[in-house]
């Protein structure tokens, strides 16, 4: 009998610990397919916002300027630098940064001319839990088409692009990376 309950004891352990072994497997894939589903709303947020204005100031005429905020993580677009026409909140987890002029920037303002041209050309990089660059998305303005050009690229498996180490990534950065893919 004594053989008995020490068996059951032991098939307890063993169904508990196989329950809990699956739970945090699931709780690790289900982490992963939040930062997974943030990382392409961020990306997709920010190249809509850019295209949409850049469309609707080439149809209107129309100046706007975009006020990059990562600090507060929101995108706010006014006319003529008064009045708010929209603001955009992005993914509270993730953390962005701009490149502009060989300096990461917090903060940053950018304009889209009545042409839908963008000034200045800048980059922004998304980064996901661990401080990895997942996203590109490169912003150029070409005063002889007077419209916009916007590449994004993904991290296809590079480790090296992290948040405190993105200055000298971007200093290296080429096109043809293998370890990136443009979308």
């Amino acid at each position: 009998m004594k053989n008995r309950k020490g068996f059951c004891f032991i098939n307890i352990l063993l169904q508990i610990s196989l329950i809990l072994l699956l739970l945090s497997f699931g709780f690790i894939y289900f982490k992963k397919l939040i930062e997974r589903e943030e990382l392409i709303r961020a990306k997709t947020e920010i190249y809509e916002v850019f295209t949409t204005y850049g469309i609707k100031a080439h149809n209107s005429r129309t100046n706007y300027e975009v006020k990059l905020d990562y600090l507060k993580k929101n995108i706010t677009i006014s006319q003529m630098s008064v009045i708010d026409k929209e603001i955009i909140h992005l993914p509270q987890n993730l953390k962005y940064i701009t490149i502009f002029d060989k300096q990461t920037q917090e903060k940053f303002n950018a304009k889209i001319t009545s042409h839908g041209n963008i000034t200045p050309s800048f980059s922004i990089y998304i980064f996901d839990y661990n401080d990895i660059a997942q996203y590109r998305i490169s912003f150029y303005g070409f005063d002889l088409i007077k419209y916009m050009q916007i590449n994004v690229y993904r991290n296809i498996n590079d480790t090296t692009p992290k948040y405190n180490t993105i200055l000298n990534f971007h200093n290296k950065w080429t096109t043809t990376n293998p370890k990136w893919k443009e979308e």
